[in-house]
């Protein structure tokens, strides 16, 4: 059985008919209506990659006015025209009005099935073609969005490193910084230590559910080894040659130490210890 249907649309019922249980008999899925009006309201209800219509039908839509009728609302619509008169006019004139082939009365069945089998492979062609456009739009899509908001992240981080310069204090300058990594990675033990004169690390900003230690007395190559501080999953991140940053999670966790939104919050960290 052949999946796509088709839509045969003729105002002859003996011709409409035959056509319609020709197809049938030889595996193809397909309707039959009588005119032009019918047609188009009938894919307005249902998809017909196919439509094989009848150049003249009096009373109604004209074959060629049926075609340029789909191809304004069903532009991806397949149109074969059938006709007893293929003069070189209606051939051009089919053309120029959207007609993939053109099918001359009287004919064979197996002249329709070759027609009919080159449409519907250019069909599902057709469909691939669409089908890879959204998914290749919906990606671009993605991607510009994940550019602005990084783009925006990062103009806010400047904004809070700017915002730290004023800081009474080094704690109050990196807290608007912490808060967003606790925001973004959700740590339940965070911990800022900077490298003192004697070379130990000291906390200069410490959070959480368990005491940290106010002093590291070497920094550690992470990730740490539970439970080095207390926490089943630790991670002791260096800040350039200023200090270490420490994260801790009660529960495994998601977080990566290459992901580029942390990379950019720990360069900023990193920053703020270098210039208070």
């Amino acid at each position: 059985m052949i999946p796509e249907p088709i839509l045969i649309v003729d105002d002859e019922p003996e011709v409409r008919t035959a056509l319609l249980e020709a197809l049938q008999s030889r595996g193809y899925s397909a309707e039959a209506v009588a005119g032009g009006e019918a047609a188009l309201a009938r894919m307005a209800e249902a998809s017909f990659p196919l439509v094989m219509t009848d150049l003249h039908m009096p009373g109604g839509l004209s074959g060629l006015e049926l075609i340029a009728a789909l191809k304004e609302r069903h532009p991806d619509t397949i149109c074969i025209l059938i006709t007893a008169f293929a003069t070189l006019d209606t051939t051009i004139g089919a053309l120029k009005q959207g007609a993939y082939d053109l099918i001359q009365k009287p004919f064979r069945l197996a002249e329709i099935e070759v027609v009919l089998d080159r449409a519907l492979d250019h069909a599902r062609l057709l469909k691939t073609v669409r089908a890879y456009q959204a998914e290749l739009e919906a990606r671009i899509l993605s991607r510009s969005q994940d550019l602005r908001a990084a783009h925006e992240e990062a103009l806010e981080l400047c904004d809070l490193s700017l915002q730290g310069l004023e800081a009474p204090s080094l704690e109050a300058a990196l807290g608007p910084l912490l808060d967003r990594l606790v925001a973004r990675c959700a740590p339940d033990g965070l911990a800022c230590y900077r490298h003192d004169a004697d070379g130990q690390l000291r906390a200069v900003a410490r959070r959480g559910t368990r005491p940290l230690p106010a002093a590291l007395e070497r920094p550690l190559p992470g990730p740490l080894p539970a439970p080095a501080l207390g926490y089943p999953e630790e991670h002791l991140v260096p800040l350039g040659s200023t200090g270490w940053l420490y994260l801790g999670f009660e529960d495994r966790s998601s977080f990566q130490e290459a992901s580029p939104g942390f990379l950019l919050l720990a360069r900023h960290l990193e920053l703020a210890l270098r210039v208070r």
